[in-house]
């Protein structure tokens, strides 16, 4: 049953998710994110940079938020706008900015979460406009041409 909110068990789910990863950002401790992911959660960003794309498990998810906070000098941030859900599945309007070299970029992306047992099994996000995104995250030796 949602809340008078409208946000529901999966929805509370994801925005504790997002304040930890932001607590996380401020402190280095990114190892504190593990327990809302199983081991081997899927996860899909945009390929729009060198520390995203198609990841498998959790290290391998901490790693890319770590790159990209090393690419943003800390100042990649993400905020929960809305959610909607069904029994295993939330969606969530992402608010996101970064700034690199700069430059400074605000997006929104729709992000779907599998969630069993109180863990992501799977992520998939979908950006608003990939194109500027692409151009501020292209970066190292595997950009994308």
């Amino acid at each position: 049953m949602s809340d008078p909110n409208g946000t529901g068990p999966l929805g509370r789910f994801v925005r504790e998710f997002y304040a930890a990863r932001r607590a996380a950002s401020r402190t280095g401790n990114l190892a504190s994110l593990r327990r809302f992911m199983v081991a081997d959660v899927r996860w899909s960003e945009p390929d729009v940079g060198a520390h995203v794309g198609s990841i498998r498990g959790r290290d391998a998810v901490l790693d890319m938020i770590r790159r990209a906070l090393e690419t943003t000098g800390g100042s990649f941030d993400l905020a929960v706008a809305s959610t909607v859900e069904t029994g295993r599945h939330v969606a969530a309007s992402i608010e996101w900015s970064a700034d690199k070299e700069g430059r400074r970029i605000e997006g929104r992306e729709l992000a779907v979460f599998e969630v069993r047992d109180g863990r992501i099994v799977s992520a998939r996000f979908h950006a608003d406009d990939l194109a500027d995104d692409r151009e501020f995250w292209n970066e190292g030796p595997d950009a994308l041409p």
